[in-house]
């Protein structure tokens, strides 16, 4: 007894999409592949030891020379050499204190919690009354704990 088979066909794989897939992954692969003198050419260049400056290196100058002294206070307030500078009239004393004293450099002494503003107009104003970037220094003083508070503990 024979039973009635129906024809197979024969089994077809389409490559079309797999000539897509195979040329992508050949892309992928020439773009990714080093070349091994590439590679051994980057891998002996010799590393730059660089050595940056820290604060604990830097050499602290101390200076005997006279400069005028612009203090500022807690509230803004401003005086040179001792003697009180309205306010709006910074500029005009820098001025009259450059011509009498040429040569003479500026310190500006900021009190602790002294407003920022007021040193940047202090610093603007000698700027523009002839000072120069070189002749203007900051004097400040290291605060100092209060006596009811403990002193902080090192980690």
């Amino acid at each position: 007894m024979e039973f009635h088979r129906t024809a197979r066909k024969p089994v077809t794989v389409s490559i079309v999409p797999l000539i897509d897939i195979l040329v992508t992954l050949l892309f992928f692969f020439i773009v990714t592949m080093k070349d091994s003198e590439d590679y051994e050419k980057k891998k002996s260049k010799p590393e730059i030891q660089v050595s940056l400056p820290s604060a604990h290196g830097m050499k602290v100058a101390t200076t005997k020379e006279s400069r005028s002294t612009l203090s500022i206070s807690k509230e803004g307030l401003t005086e040179l050499d001792g003697l009180p500078v309205p306010r709006g009239l910074l500029k005009e004393y820098l001025i009259a204190n450059l011509e009498k004293r040429a040569g003479l450099k500026l310190a500006i002494r900021g009190d602790k919690g002294c407003p920022w503003e007021s040193i940047l107009y202090s610093h603007s104003a000698a700027l523009e009354a002839g000072y120069s970037e070189k002749e203007i220094y900051y004097s400040v003083d290291k605060p100092q704990l209060e006596s009811s508070q403990p002193p902080p503990e090192s980690p």
